[in-house]
């Protein structure tokens, strides 16, 4: 993981090999993740650049998705999460842009790998009690101009 200015904890190197659409990119993470991800990586200590998690029997390849998928469904059924309707992995990754529907839309594009901000806003942000009683609740008040 690479430290940076901007990177207080490091970030993590997505390659573009392992992207469906090929996109290569850093996410910084916060001081929670940086924790977990060192527990992790020290009880797999690596030299140089190495897969966070490496296919079983060999490290020079990423984990497949299919052998990731069985480990959240069996994650998600020993923690008694409910299965959500019509998913396996993008029910996280709207929970994650929903959550960041306040910040600026680049760096949530950014953070979360998505190139257009149409698919980010229209499929993985979704409508929540809380916003909704925000936008309700919080009007801008719109003055008319001087001339």
């Amino acid at each position: 993981m690479k430290r940076s200015k901007t990177a207080l904890h490091g970030a993590v190197q997505w390659p573009g090999e392992t992207d469906k659409q090929g996109k290569a990119w850093a996410a910084p993470v916060n001081a929670t993740v940086r924790a977990a991800l060192d527990r992790v990586l020290s009880a797999r200590p690596a030299i140089g650049g190495a897969y966070l998690f490496p296919a079983p029997g060999d490290s020079t390849k990423p984990v497949s998705y299919e052998l990731a998928s069985t480990w959240l469904k069996r994650a998600e059924r020993k923690a008694k999460v409910p299965k959500q309707r019509g998913t396996l992995w993008h029910a996280y990754r709207r929970k994650w842009g929903t959550e960041r529907k306040h910040l600026p839309i680049q760096d949530v594009m950014q953070a979360g790998g998505w190139s257009d901000p149409t698919c980010l806003q229209t499929i993985y942000q979704q409508p929540d009690e809380a916003t909704l009683y925000r936008v309700v609740s919080e009007p801008t008040e719109l003055r008319e101009a001087q001339a």
